[in-house]
């Protein structure tokens, strides 16, 4: 009877340590199961953040390369565009006037929609619209607006020659069918002519040897392949052999444009790209 009762203590026994071991084995495995998991999450979330932080520096790279791609341009047809939202309702040149283009347009101006003064110089950076720097800069040409209280007093403002005024003066043939008017006195001398509502004369100093006949010509020359702007009523061309005031003035409506340029053949070019 004591052996049964020994035998089945011990039978309990080993019943109860299998399930202790069991159990532990359990927890062990749910453990390990748990610190996989925790592995995991913490591999998975490190990957996302440095996924999430490769993202963030390629965006930003590529937001860098977007804004220097996307920078601003300064060539003459930019700051045109620049000019004109700036200057509503203002004829600007579209072309430069300079052959040479191996140096950056600037511009700068002042003034506002109705009056306005732009300068055009050159150099050999490229420059935003009225940048600081460019004030010390000469100008090779000047373009004004002026607006007045009727097209009459617009008129005024223009120094016009008829051609009846100079119907009697000693004839010149500046080809293409064109006929000037010489005029001469103390030393200086005029060649004038009329084409459309254009009045142009063209002044020279024989003393000092710039005889305007040669310029007169030229510009007749290019007036074939350049077309200045109609104006309403009328417009005036004044050239200066030797001289850096070449001007060109028209009327538009009740404004008067005025361009000068240090070269006849500059001026021509800027005030027939007007628009």
């Amino acid at each position: 009877m004591k052996l049964y009762k020994l035998g089945g203590i011990l039978l309990l026994s080993l019943v109860l340590v299998g399930c202790s071991n069991g159990n532990s084995s359990k927890q062990s495995s749910n453990n390990e199961s748990k610190t996989d998991m925790q592995n995991s999450s913490s591999s998975s979330s490190s990957a996302t953040s440095s996924s999430t932080t490769s993202q963030e520096s390629a965006s930003t790279t590529s937001g860098a390369n977007n804004s220097q791609s996307d920078g601003q341009s300064y060539d003459f047809s930019s700051l045109t565009q620049d000019l004109s939202s700036k200057l509503s309702d203002t004829l600007l040149p579209q072309n430069s006037g300079l052959s040479d283009t191996s140096k950056n347009i600037h511009i700068r101006y002042n003034g506002n929609s109705a009056d306005s003064n732009i300068y055009y110089s050159v150099g050999n950076d490229a420059l935003a619209l009225n940048d600081a720097s460019i004030k010390a800069e000469t100008p090779y040409a000047l373009l004004t607006k002026r607006s007045y209280s009727s097209a009459s007093d617009a008129q005024s403002h223009l120094d016009y020659t008829s051609a009846s005024e100079i119907k009697g003066l000693p004839k010149v043939n500046l080809g293409h069918s064109i006929i000037g008017h010489t005029q001469s006195g103390a030393g200086q001398q005029y060649i004038s002519w009329n084409e459309g509502n254009w009045s142009i004369s063209v002044h020279g100093s024989p003393v000092n040897n710039t005889t305007p006949k040669k310029l007169a010509i030229s510009s007749v020359d290019m007036f074939e392949s350049y077309s200045l702007p109609a104006p309403n009523t009328q417009g005036v061309v004044k050239f200066n052999v030797g001289s850096s005031s070449q001007v060109i003035t028209w009327q538009a409506g009740s404004v008067v444009y005025r361009l000068k340029a240090n070269d006849p053949a500059v001026a021509i070019r800027m005030a027939a790209s007007m628009k």
